[in-house]
């Protein structure tokens, strides 16, 4: 099809001017990326869906005032970050069984599973019993993640889910670089004391070792930039 081949200038500009044609392309390449990540954010899929659908009616009301910069999907992602946050706000004590269908649909290779990151083996183990172990270990991941306050888990999510950089997940969130760092230092020490409870004596192999190596590493990441930016504080105080 015609549209698949435009460029995203070109697919906003053709928004702009009211194109369905366009409007259908850019909910065809973003719709599943954002279901994954505020099904993350939410633990439920039934907010999930109501969040991107209020996620691209924001977008297309704010369309003619918007520039593609830094890209479509950053934006995209920071309007439903915030939906995400409103959404849980308003059902903070619903929880149906949506961590479980998710974890389920990641195990079962379903095309429309949530973005796998920390959650999902790329390489399995011949071992059946290795693997059902790391899959429960996976799960476990799964569930601290969810559990964790709002602002905890969209950290984490946006850095070891979706995979961006301090500064890009900062933006995503509209917070201060710093203040993302913290509450990414938080997310990931609560993580990692989940994993140590949950994972004792070497049980975790493969690629839930891997994601309890990138929890460590992201938690002393972070509580590293978190302390020059303490003792940079300081300095400025003192001078």
């Amino acid at each position: 099809m015609e549209q698949r081949g435009w460029d995203e200038r070109e697919l906003v500009r053709r928004c702009k001017e009211g194109s369905e044609a366009a409007y259908a392309e850019l909910v065809r390449q973003h719709r599943q990326r954002l279901l994954n990540l505020a099904a993350r954010l939410t633990n439920s899929p039934h907010l999930a869906e109501d969040v991107v659908q209020e996620t691209f009616l924001a977008a297309f009301r704010s369309m003619e005032r918007f520039e593609p910069r830094p890209s479509v999907a950053a934006w995209l992602n920071a309007i439903c970050v915030r939906l995400s946050s409103r959404a849980v706000s308003r059902s903070p004590a619903r929880r149906d069984d949506s961590l479980d269908r998710m974890l389920d649909a990641d195990a079962a290779g379903d095309p429309g599973r949530p973005v796998g990151g920390l959650l999902v083996d790329s390489a399995p183990s011949a071992d059946p019993h290795a693997a059902a172990e790391a899959a429960e270990v996976r799960r476990a991941v799964a569930m601290a993640i969810g559990g964790l306050p709002f602002k905890q888990r969209t950290a984490v999510v946006l850095r070891y889910v979706v995979g961006l950089d301090y500064a890009d997940a900062a933006r995503t969130m509209d917070v201060p670089l710093n203040t993302y760092k913290s509450h990414l230092l938080r997310g990931t020490r609560a993580l990692r004391e989940a994993l140590d409870v949950l994972a004792p004596a070497g049980a975790v192999d493969g690629a839930a070792a891997t994601d309890a190596h990138r929890l460590e590493v992201g938690a002393a990441e972070a509580a590293e930039a978190a302390a020059a930016a303490s003792a940079a504080a300081e300095r400025q105080a003192a001078s």
